[in-house]
Parts: structure tokens; C-alpha cells; sequence
């Protein structure tokens, strides 16, 4: 049987990365350390995408690639424009090129720093540093995560995530980038896991986040017990905020600012000049949706409760 080699390159890659993010609010003089371990972090992922492909292609001279030198680590990686390069050509990875100019960016100032000196502004590199993160973290998701080279649940990319959640310059600088997507949405909701009202919600198996980047596991139940206050209304002697809607008939239906509905299970999204209540005298006044005569007037309605009550009266 093969024995399979195992390089560790993605966990020691999200570790660099995440260490890059530790030194990044610390005073000046440390903040070189957040371009090399990013450097380092972004490098050893990349390589793990083309060891996917095959081994021998992170030896920067294939000729010369060597098992028993791979699990040594006795050999000459891979350099920068030749890995860019074979997983363009060979993985058939298409980088952004917002993300491309970043990497390079971030490639010269951290051979500046080793071989040099710090020149680069705290300001100037903490924006810098922000705005790849904003291209590399939807790379990572669509290269590795859905591949499962890592792992959707993995701690420490969620740790990086929920870190840049709560820096402000990458949270402005991902909005900024998502804003002509957010204009083609009808209804946006607000995510449960980082707290932007970025969702786009097609049906309970079906909400996307633009600024998580991805499908939202759960958002029903997440968004509930997020934002749905049900125990304080029904204390303060109000309404259950959670109605029966007038097209599943399950009780997720939610008005989100005094005209706008929506239902979390299947999705519709009336507006208040769409319903109506039902004057019907077995419902409790139901939800139902509007319906009108032919002159363009509204229709006494009722709802199914009490149209089966009027039938067999």
C-alpha cells in the first residue's frame, strides 16, 4: 500500500495567517511580522492546490523532483511566479486580479522587510493588509473550501473569520465590494454569523451571505434565534412577532420594518399592501393575501379555517 505524504502545508498555512492577524494592532516595529507570516500563510495554500494536482510540481525544477527529497524537505520550492503560473496553466485557477495585484504587493513589501528595511506606514499597510484579505478570503472558500482541502468547519479559518468580522476596515472595505450585488436584491436580511445585512433568502435551504461569501447552514433557525425576541413580546403582553403564513401555513412568517414580510421557510416576500386580514369567525384574524375585483377594488376575503366553517354551517 502507498503511503500517502502528508505535508501539513494548510494547517501550518492558516496558522501563519492567523499569527499575521495577532501582530497587526501591535506597535509599529511588529507589524512586519503580519507581511511575513501572511506571506508565508498564502504561500503555503497555494502550494497545497498544486501538490493536489501532483506532488512533484511545488520543486521549482521538476527534473529534478524527488520523493525521499519532498519528505526531507530537501529541495528548492516552488518560487512565487512559477506557482502563480501552474495554477493558472495547470490547476486552472482563475485569480481575481484585484487578488493577484494584492499578493504581489504584499510578495515586495515582505522582501523589502527581510532583506532591507520597514519603510511601509502603519495605516498604509493595515489597509493593504485589509483589502487582500477581503479577495483572499472568497479564494479560499472557492478553491479550498469547497474542494475540502479545508475543512467548512475548520477552527482556525473560522477563527480568522470572526477576527475580520470585528475589524472595521475589512468589514467596509468587503460592503464596498459587495455593493452592486446588494442592489439586485429585493429583500435582504441580516446575517446571524457575521451581523451585516448581506443575506440574500430564497427559501430555508437557500440563503446566501455576499459578505460571508457563502450559503448560510441553518439560516432559519439561526436567524431566529438571532434576531426574533419571541420571549419579551409575549412578557410584555404583545404579539408572537412569528405569524402563520398565509402560504405554507407554518408559523415563520415575519415583518421585518412595519410593510415588508417575509416567510422564513418558503421564502415569499409580500409586502403590507399585499395582505389582509381575515374577518372569518373561526381564525382569529389569519394573515391572507389581498384579492381584488375586477374594477380594481379589494375583495372580502377569508381565509381556509373559515371557508370550510361556512361550508358545512
Amino acid at each position: 500500500m502507498a503511503h500517502r505524504i502528508n505535508l501539513n502545508m494548510v494547517e501550518n498555512g492558516l496558522d501563519f495567517i492567523s499569527k499575521s492577524l495577532q501582530t497587526i494592532e501591535r506597535p509599529d516595529e511588529d507589524l512586519k511580522y503580519s507581511l511575513i507570516n501572511l506571506h508565508a500563510g498564502i504561500q503555503l495554500l497555494l502550494k497545497e492546490i498544486l501538490f493536489q494536482e501532483h506532488w512533484s510540481l511545488i520543486f521549482q525544477s521538476i527534473e529534478s523532483a524527488d520523493k525521499d527529497k519532498l519528505k526531507s524537505g530537501d529541495f528548492i520550492s516552488v518560487n512565487y511566479d512559477t506557482l502563480i503560473k501552474r495554477l493558472q496553466k495547470i490547476s486552472g485557477i482563475k485569480f481575481d486580479e484585484n487578488l493577484l495585484d494584492m499578493m504581489d504587493w504584499l510578495r515586495k513589501e515582505r522582501n523589502k522587510t527581510e532583506h532591507y528595511h520597514f519603510v511601509v506606514t502603519a495605516d498604509v499597510l493595515k489597509s493593504n493588509i485589509v483589502k487582500l484579505f477581503a479577495y483572499l478570503i472568497p479564494f479560499i472558500k472557492s478553491e479550498m473550501i469547497e474542494t475540502e482541502l479545508i475543512d467548512s468547519d475548520d477552527e482556525r479559518f473560522s477563527e480568522i473569520q470572526e477576527y475580520l468580522n470585528e475589524f472595521d476596515e475589512y468589514v467596509k472595505e468587503r460592503l464596498q465590494l459587495i455593493q452592486k450585488k446588494l442592489k439586485n436584491v429585493d429583500v435582504i436580511l441580516q446575517c446571524p454569523i457575521c451581523n451585516q445585512e448581506t443575506v440574500e433568502f430564497t427559501d430555508e435551504t437557500d440563503a446566501f451571505c455576499y459578505f460571508c461569501d457563502g450559503n448560510i447552514k441553518n439560516f432559519t433557525e439561526q436567524y431566529i434565534d438571532s434576531f426574533v425576541d419571541r420571549y419579551s413580546h409575549v412578557m410584555d403582553g404583545g404579539e408572537d412577532p412569528l405569524l402563520e403564513c398565509p402560504e405554507c401555513d407554518l408559523e415563520t412568517f415575519l415583518c421585518l420594518d412595519g410593510y415588508q414580510y417575509v416567510c422564513l421557510t418558503c421564502g415569499v416576500k409580500p409586502t403590507q399592501d399585499n395582505l389582509t386580514t381575515c374577518n372569518g369567525p373561526r381564525c382569529n384574524e389569519k394573515l391572507i393575501y389581498r384579492r381584488y375585483s375586477d374594477d380594481g377594488g379589494y375583495e372580502a376575503d377569508f381565509c381556509n379555517i373559515c371557508m370550510d366553517y361556512f361550508k358545512h354551517a
